[in-house]
């Protein structure tokens, strides 16, 4: 029994807007682990121990030398990995120690509960300690957005002023340093859309704040700049806008000259438009701009006398960009702009790609107006165009993308449509629909009855078992003698060809045959019952022509590994199971001296008395229902009670009769009333007992399908099999399914784990295609709750009751009936009889395929009939949902290996961190990229050590865990400005320098992507405003009229 022993103490963190930072106690007491047993079953007595105020259920363990949560859910030895370096000795001489603290998913659903509840004051320290909560525990950031902890930040901040977001944004940015809060931002779109909603704010420091944080988000990866475009596609389609209105805004200065403002707008979409990689999307974005005015926006700042340097590169860079892209050979890309995009072509070559090249709104004005009568000068940003054709012109260059995307959405939006109209459809034909034309004549043959069934002369037959029994079967008739004729009235089964042989021990060792495995070790046996499939003449049957054991395919396994965990150690301990005994059905008996309480209890159920003999005579469903004709059935009076009523009535005729008297009386006034009842409740009922017998008939024939073509069912078959094989020493060629009730129950003698476990892992490694089993044998499932005995009562039932339904029909219309109504219960009751002439068909045909099926599975002729198909698919069924359960732990234990693997790569790496992760040139460490002097260099190098430091600075030499400090002493008054100070910290710091320089200093690309070239060899609308369209190009678009048009 291995142990782990350390010391434990626990961090209150039960309030995370209020929690402590150093864990108690300060002398720490010692555990004791059992390395064996899940951790789920210890950590009680952690919290004991320690005395700790946290609720048991939400606890969870973390070791204080490198901040890692344990799984409760696994053993110590199983996470040994972890543990690594944990005995080792920290600063100082400090020993680690295993925390008991709340868990993540605890605390991050705390803190959005707090969010979402609180108001005023209350709210306000909790969105100005949030970002201090995410730099304590970096594990935090995680579990907030997996928790949609963003979403939470998005509606808070929508209700709230400006302070408030101003907080939430510091949070935000808080979460966007760490990778994963990168990565949940990116999967989160409404984010972007609320930041960029927030661009338009009127208040400078949300502003500002919103625009830095889009500039990180685009910095980090250029795939960034397409979410971004995607966000402000939302939110200004939504409002009506003309996209980047919230950035044209400010570019605009409507509300004030802030040249800070100026520059985060500026490089924002400069960013932005380098991040595209194709034409299409660029010129799309270019073009909105121009159309708001970008260009007289950029001449007059650029003309404007002192306009600040950073802001004047910032518009340098999107016009030299924008004219490399239109096609000027003779502009020199800036240096962060794209060297080349790739550009497709409508009929993808490269003669007319000159001519098919897509170019700029600007462009294509520019071209229209070189050709014009009245050509205008490109140098004044003020001319005014006279006439509308030119815009329309630059409208159709750029709308050719948006028809295409917007024709491809519809055609998507249909097709859904389509498909979720199919899929209801086959629902309700799943549901509504039974389907038995499969059955044929040969299904009408039992094939246990058929003489093919029987034995070849020159077989073999099986060895006897020893005489053990007490009572023997009758011998077999002799070959070529016919079998005698059953008794009359007794079905009878055939008797078996002489014994069922029991399989010895070990074939090989009564052959004298080498052993087929050689174990160094004794192995525990799995006593199954041993099927040998033969060929018998009987192949002209669907389920006979080949055994399920032929179509299985051989697997190979690791049999060192299988003998180590199945070596026998001990003998097993016999496992008894108490039989479930089923009590009789309870019988309801009521007493003559209740006669008058149970009518008037059941009268209270019934419509009023006066309307019960008209609903009865016209058969009226809507007045009386099924329950309320069960009701009356039971209170039909008697011949007895009838005289005695009419007795009293005749000599108290002043004094009224009791209600349930009264009642007896008007229901004896009903000519052939029990007649009527019956009939009426056999056709009320004929519905719900056909679906009773006819569900179960078709579940059977489906069960029977999916279990023939179910690929996981041979997959785990074909692995236990093997695995059997292996530790029985033998070569089986399948066993009985039987055998599955048992696998759960044998284990292996090293780590206590079932044979299933085992056999689930061995089909999820060896067939990634398998599938939970469960859920493909629904049928089989929906068996188990079916009495097959009861069901062919019930067809046997139905049969008698529609016989005497004829009886009552005629009964009753001797008497007073309407013509119309006797038709209409004629008609069902002709109906009735032919579906269930129908049923009976069916179930004798189901019934016979089921035997041939259970031979397929390899069941013994002479044992077939004696199979339950309640107990059969029992068995299977229940394997099944244990086999779910196994795979789940299974799949579940793997996913949380390869979740840990993937958690660590980017557990608490700062978005600075280029390793494993693809970030913008602008992140990565490159003294020589953008230094324009011996102070820049020096300014990089001071960036470079605030990076390498992080955020650690608060926490604790001695201690990885996040937030974990040592206890120093302090100042015995603090006052609010030293609170509000302590927010500029590191991550601040980082945050700004990473803004600064994205804007001060453009990168230098190492290796310049292309973009796509669009398909029309497409340019700038400002640079076909201003030079128009040559002869080709307006033929190429089809405007041969174009020279009619005048500007």
């Amino acid at each position: 029994m291995a142990t782990f022993i350390c010391r434990v103490q626990f961090l209150d963190d039960t309030d995370p807007f209020n929690s402590t930072n150093f864990p108690e106690p300060t002398r720490p007491p010692v555990y004791t682990f059992r390395e064996d047993i899940s951790l789920i079953n210890q950590i009680a007595g952690v919290h004991r121990l320690l005395k700790a105020p946290h609720k048991v259920d939400n606890c969870a363990l973390q070791l204080s030398h490198n901040g890692s949560y344990l799984d409760l859910e696994s053993t110590l030895a199983e996470q040994k990995d972890e543990l690594e370096g944990f005995q080792e000795e920290g600063g100082r001489g400090r020993k680690h120690s295993v925390i008991l603290r709340t868990q993540l998913s605890v605390r991050v659903h705390a803190c959005i509960e707090k969010l979402y509840n609180s108001t005023g004051r209350e709210l306000r320290r909790a969105l100005f300690s949030l970002k201090q909560i995410f730099q304590d525990d970096k594990d935090l950031v995680h579990e907030f957005v997996v928790a949609e902890g963003l979403t939470c930040l998005i509606k808070v901040g929508a209700e709230a002023d400006q302070n408030y977001q101003n907080y939430i944004l510091r949070a935000l940015g808080q979460i966007m340093l760490y990778v994963d809060g990168m990565n949940g931002l990116i999967s989160n779109n409404e984010t972007v859309q609320w930041l960029y909603t927030l661009v338009g704010s009127k208040f400078r420091l949300v502003v500002k704040t919103s625009l830095k944080l889009l500039l990180v988000f685009v910095e980090y990866t250029e795939s960034n700049a397409a979410f971004l475009i995607k966000a402000v596609e939302g939110v200004d389609t939504k409002r009506g806008t003309k996209l980047w209105s919230n950035v044209m805004e400010i570019l605009d200065e409507k509300d004030g000259v802030d040249t800070e403002l100026l520059v985060f707008a500026m490089t924002l979409i400069n960013k932005t438009l380098a991040g595209l990689p194709d034409q299409d999307s660029y010129y799309d974005m270019v073009d909105c701009l121009e159309e708001q005015g970008i260009e007289a926006t950029t001449h007059r700042h650029l003309s404007r006398k002192g306009t600040d340097l950073d802001l004047t590169e910032q518009f340098n860079i999107y016009e030299m960009t924008l004219r490399h892209e239109d096609g000027d050979d003779e502009t020199k890309l800036p240096p962060s702009g794209r060297k080349e995009r790739r550009r497709a072509s409508v009929d993808g070559t490269n003669e007319r790609r000159g001519l098919e090249r897509r170019r700029s709104r600007r462009h294509s004005l520019q071209s229209s107006r070189g050709h014009s009568s009245a050509p205008a000068s490109p140098s004044s940003p003020h001319t005014r165009l006279s006439g509308t054709q030119p815009p329309a012109l630059g409208g159709l260059l750029t709308s050719s993308y948006r028809q295409h995307q917007e024709s491809l959405a519809a055609e998507r939006e249909k097709r859904r449509l389509e498909r979720e109209e199919r899929l209801q459809r086959i629902e309700r034909e799943e549901r509504n629909q039974m389907d038995f034309t499969d059955l044929g004549d040969e299904d009408d043959m039992d094939i246990l009855d058929m003489d093919t069934v029987t034995e070849p002369p020159d077989h073999i037959p099986p060895v006897p078992p020893p005489l053990f029994c007490p009572a023997l079967p009758p011998p077999p008739p002799l070959f070529g003698c016919p079998p005698p004729p059953p008794i009359f009235g007794k079905m009878m089964p055939p008797p078996p060809p002489f014994m069922a042989a029991i399989p010895p021990s070990s074939p090989q060792m009564s052959r004298g045959e080498a052993p087929l495995f050689q174990k160094k070790k004794k192995t525990i046996r799995l006593f199954w019952n041993e099927v040998r499939p033969v060929d018998w003449q009987c192949k002209s049957h669907k389920f006979c022509k080949e055994s399920l054991w032929s179509k299985l395919e051989p697997i190979k396994l690791d049999t060192s590994k299988l003998e180590q965990l199945f070596e026998s150690k001990s003998k097993e301990v016999a496992v008894t199971k108490k039989a479930a005994v089923d009590g009789k059905r309870q019988e309801i008996i009521v007493l003559d001296s209740k006669r008058s309480n149970a009518i008037n209890i059941g009268l209270t159920v019934l419509p009023p008395p006066r309307t019960i003999k008209t609903a009865i005579l016209n058969f009226d469903e809507y007045a009386l229902n099924k329950e309320g004709i069960e009701k009356i059935l039971t209170m039909i009076p008697t011949e007895e009670e009838k005289q005695r009523i009419q007795e009293a009535q005749l000599v108290n005729p002043d004094i009224p009769l009791g209600s349930a008297e009264q009642f007896l009386l008007t229901l004896s006034s009903i000519t052939e009333l029990s007649a009527r009842l019956q009939l009426w409740a056999f056709k009320m009922d004929y519905e719900l007992i056909e679906k009773e017998v006819a569900e179960p008939l078709q579940d059977l024939k489906e069960g029977m399908d999916q279990l023939e073509k179910n690929k996981t069912l041979r997959y785990i078959l074909t692995t236990l099999l093997g695995i059997g094989n292996f530790l029985n020493g033998s070569s089986a060629k399948g066993f009985e399914l039987s055998y599955l009730e048992k696998v759960a129950e044998v284990k292996d003698t090293v780590h206590k784990q079932s044979l299933l476990h085992h056999v689930c892992s061995i089909v999820v490694e060896k067939f990634p295609d398998s599938t939970d089993l469960y859920s493909e044998i629904g049928a089989i499932t929906r068996l188990t709750k079916v009495d097959f005995d009861q069901l062919q009562d019930n067809l046997a039932q139905m049969e008698r009751r529609c016989k005497a339904s004829w009886d009552h029909l005629k009964v009753i219309a001797k008497h007073e009936m309407k013509p119309a109504l006797k038709q209409k219960m004629s008609d069902f009751l002709k109906d009735c009889a032919e579906r269930i002439i129908i049923l009976k068909i069916v179930h004798r045909r189901i019934i016979n395929r089921f035997h041939a099926f259970l031979l397929f599975l390899g069941h013994p002729i002479y044992g077939a009939r004696e199979v339950s198909i309640h107990r059969f698919t029992k068995i299977l069924s229940e394997f099944a949902l244990e086999y779910r359960t196994t795979r789940e732990r299974v799949l579940q234990q793997k996913q949380k290996r390869a979740n840990h693997r993937e958690r660590n790569k980017t557990r608490g790496k700062m978005i600075t961190d280029v390793s494993g992760v693809y970030v913008s040139q602008s992140f990565v460490s490159n003294p020589a990229q953008g230094m324009l002097s011996a102070e820049d260099a020096a300014e990089h190098e001071n960036m470079k050590a605030v990076l390498k430091s992080g955020l650690q600075g608060g926490d604790s030499p001695t201690s990885t865990v996040p937030g974990l400090r040592t206890r120093t002493r302090a100042s015995s008054t603090r006052g609010h400005d030293d609170l509000v100070n302590c927010t500029d910290d590191t991550a601040d710091e980082i945050m700004e320098r990473i803004v600064r320089s994205a804007t001060q200093g453009p990168s230098q690309r190492t290796q310049p992507r292309e973009r796509r070239r669009s398909r029309v060899n497409r340019k700038s609308l400002r640079r076909t405003l201003k030079n128009g369209l040559t002869t080709e190009e307006t033929n190429a678009v089809g405007l041969s009229g174009a020279s009619e048009m005048q500007v």
